[in-house]
């Protein structure tokens, strides 16, 4: 008797299990529907900006050196005074030089007397041609010689190419220095650099410039308008590219060269470019998705974009893949499939702080 309550029992529990089937003999699974953040694709010119961090350095650092050579007789300066254009910097002994222009002088002129009495000669048919033109080529070497001589006396005085600092001295008074070498090295400071380094990714944003600020905490500068001068074609060794930002270096600046500097570039996207949360935006392999939401079926579709340029306050420029007026996903973008169902989450109203009615 026991043993048939026993049977009795199981028949109705196997009867019970059975019955949570649906009519195709499969469990019936709830449809979950996942709450998610939407925003509506929208136009407009969407503003572009990247900082980026660097140095402040001169514009130039040239080594100045003599185009003769000698005894160095003056050097006038030391590192770190400031010289104007053109003055003089440092002197070789003149004496030789000096001598030099006396000797060239002295042929020159006996030549250029000798020329000026043999082409009235040849004006008036008075000697063969092949005899002036000995005498005119005798006459051209010495002037040349002369010329020479001048320009060598000149070159005794090194002077200033433009106005700036001197940076560094190689030399001392009383030395001999040949052709060449190095006096001191010379620093432009009436125009200054921002030197930055870009990665590959950064690079095209800088390349489209439209205006750029210089901040300077060190020297109480900020936002002030520099001018993009130079992007270099090759990444260095650590992959990034140097980009030079230039500005002039007014009288009421504070800034010098090593200074710690901060730019920040402007782009703005074309026309009626459509904008969307970066957020919405996500990557697979080599191409970029958002999630469009479709109202009428409160299903997702995964759509492929192309995007532009990144914007300013998370915004993203879209180029292609979506219209204006389509509803895309912002939020936890990476944890949904294609063709799920959705919730919109209602946004709170302004007086509904916290969301809580």
């Amino acid at each position: 008797m026991k043993f048939k309550n026993i049977l009795f029992f199981l028949a109705a529990a196997l009867v019970a299990f059975t019955g949570c089937k649906s009519s195709t003999g499969e469990e019936a699974v709830a449809e979950t529907i996942k709450n998610v953040k939407i925003e509506t694709v929208s136009d407009g010119v969407t503003q572009n900006t990247v900082t980026l961090n660097g140095k402040i350095k001169e514009k130039s650092l040239t080594s100045l050196s003599f185009r003769v050579g000698g005894p160095l007789l003056k050097l006038n300066v030391k590192q770190g005074d400031y010289v104007k254009q053109g003055q003089v910097i440092a002197e070789i002994d003149k004496r030789d030089y000096k001598l030099q222009l006396e000797t060239t002088k002295a042929r020159f002129e006996q030549t250029e007397s000798e020329y000026l009495r043999y082409k009235q000669l040849i004006e008036q048919n008075k000697i063969p041609e092949n005899t002036f033109e000995k005498i005119k080529s005798g006459y051209l070497m010495t002037k040349t010689a002369y010329e020479n001589a001048q320009n060598q006396l000149r070159d005794t005085e090194l002077k200033a190419p433009f106005s700036g600092y001197i940076y560094e001295k190689f030399v001392e008074n009383f030395q001999t220095v040949g052709t060449g070498t190095p006096i001191v090295s010379f620093i432009d400071n009436s125009h200054l650099e921002a030197v930055v380094s870009v990665s590959e990714s950064q690079l095209q944003r800088v390349k489209s410039d439209k205006e750029s600020y210089l901040t300077v905490a060190n020297a109480g500068i900020s936002n002030l308008p520099v001018k993009l001068f130079s992007v270099s074609e090759k990444a260095m060794q650590d992959g990034l590219y140097e980009v030079k930002f230039s500005f002039e270096n007014k009288n009421d600046l504070a800034v010098a060269p090593g200074m710690t500097a901060e730019v920040t570039v402007y782009n703005t996207a074309e026309q009626n470019q459509l904008s969307v949360a970066a957020s919405a935006v996500f990557h697979e392999k080599t191409s970029t998705y958002v999630w469009v939401f479709n109202p009428s079926t409160s299903k997702i579709e995964k759509r492929e974009v192309k995007i532009s340029l990144d914007g300013s306050q998370g915004r993203v420029n879209i180029v292609s893949g979506v219209n204006k007026g389509e509803q895309v996903v912002t939020a936890g973008v990476h944890y949904l499939v294609e063709g799920q169902k959705v919730q919109p989450i209602k946004t709170p109203s302004v007086t509904n702080i916290g969301g809580l009615l």
